[in-house]
């Protein structure tokens, strides 16, 4: 990232400062609470999920739903993908970042075979 301190980085609305790797990283509601949450005009307080959470407004007003990922099997998934040694590496590394900012429920469901 481009802001090596504390204060700069603090003053960006799409950044924040993680003490635990000491960086400048982007910003995510999750680990706001209610009056936090209420603070910032890219976060959203949703209490459709019991006690309330802090998600990200875009998410804010979406009902919730189940999301089946499917990856493709064929040959081309075993070539490089940029600097990937291969396509389900890639296509890992990309669900990893998108569903960081998604606003799970942390349910868990029951997959059958061939449901």
């Amino acid at each position: 990232n481009k802001y090596k301190d504390p204060a700069t980085c603090s003053t960006k609305d799409d950044c924040m400062w993680d003490d635990g790797v000491n960086r400048c990283v982007d910003k995510v509601c999750d680990p706001f609470d209610r009056c936090e949450c209420k603070a910032e005009p890219n976060c959203f307080w949703d209490t459709a999920s019991g006690s309330g959470k802090c998600v990200e407004s875009r998410y804010g007003q979406c009902p919730t739903l189940d999301v089946v990922l499917l990856l493709d099997g064929s040959g081309s998934m075993s070539q490089n993908f940029g600097r990937h040694p291969n396509g389900f590496y890639a296509m890992m590394e990309m669900i990893r970042d998108w569903v960081k900012t998604l606003p799970l429920t942390g349910e868990s469901h029951q997959v059958e075979v061939n449901s």
